[in-house]
């Protein structure tokens, strides 16, 4: 019995193209993410938008479109592993990635289950007219090790025609991204589709959904406005376009350096393996790392006790 091809697992957004990604006409040849489809670190030290957003104001991080509030628009999924499906949320962040306000929840079946799939929204008609806004697609999978996928994408959103009173609930009030698997403390059912704690006006129910287990409250829907780092560009404003003074907008967590990813390893079968993505939590935890000099001490200890006494 051949083990599984797992060099393409996983998935991505194409459209719009994200940062990094290969298909970004902005994105320069040494700066591509061969990695897209990769999910966020177990950690949340990539959160939000794996790390990216630094690249907002350069080159790199040009916008891919641009939008009319009030407009209906899609984003496509693509890949070769969409682990049964899962619930998606489409979000947009117009303060440079401090604050993701929910566009639309997919409780199920999202991905969907062909190698390509493209999901419609309405971006509401009081979103503020924002050069450089980020449109954010966060993946929570169905089968498989429980993780968090994000890809993001810069957008110019220009200003509707009104009617923002029409709106359910004000863009401003509507609920961040929500967060799970990424040391929060919020941790989505394994098999199942989550369903999300404050999935906002604009949710497709796509078949049965489970709430998430754990800490899974403001903490874990903090979009930006809290939890492990922002990720925020450097000359993202303290306050965004059509923000009320009253909305505290914490100061963006220093960029981290994204963890190398490992070249992939080839087995005696044939058989390629991406480290990182699906190996066990355990093996990927920070926790494990500081037994490895004490398996290096017993291992050296046992290997002298045994040249003495021979």
């Amino acid at each position: 019995m051949g083990i599984p091809h797992l060099t393409t697992a996983h998935m991505e957004m194409t459209s719009p193209p994200p940062l990094k990604s290969k298909s970004n006409p902005h994105t320069s040849p040494s700066n591509v993410d061969y990695s897209m489809t990769s999910p966020l670190h177990a950690d949340g030290s990539d959160f939000p938008c794996k790390g990216y957003l630094s690249l907002l104001g350069s080159p790199d991080g040009q916008a891919v479109a641009t939008w009319t509030a009030g407009g209906t628009y899609n984003f496509t999924v693509a890949g070769g592993a969409p682990h049964g499906g899962g619930s998606c949320q489409a979000a947009l962040s117009v303060d440079a990635g401090r604050t993701f306000r929910v566009l639309h929840s997919y409780e199920g079946g999202c991905p969907g289950l062909s190698p390509q799939s493209s999901f419609g929204f309405v971006l509401p008609h009081d979103v503020p007219a924002t050069k450089g806004a980020v449109f954010a697609w966060t993946w929570f999978n169905n089968l498989g090790n429980r993780e968090m996928y994000m890809n993001c994408a810069v957008v110019d959103v220009a200003g509707g025609s009104g009617g923002g009173g029409s709106e359910k609930v004000a863009f401003g009030s509507r609920p961040v991204i929500f967060k799970a698997n990424v040391g929060n403390g919020c941790r989505t059912v394994d098999s199942a589709n989550v369903k999300f704690p404050d999935p906002g006006p604009d949710v497709d129910a796509n078949g049965p959904a489970t709430p998430p287990t754990g800490s899974c409250g403001a903490a874990a829907s903090s979009g930006g406005e809290g939890g492990s780092g922002s990720g925020a560009g450097e000359n993202a404003s303290p306050t965004a376009p059509g923000q009320s003074p009253s909305e505290t907008v914490s100061p963006p967590a220093p960029n981290r350096t994204s963890r190398p990813i490992p070249t992939p390893v080839v087995g005696s079968s044939g058989t390629e393996w991406t480290p990182g993505n699906d190996w066990p939590d355990w093996f990927q935890s920070p926790a494990a790392r500081p037994c490895w000099g004490a398996y290096l001490a017993v291992f050296l200890w046992t290997m002298l006790f045994a040249y003495y006494m021979s």
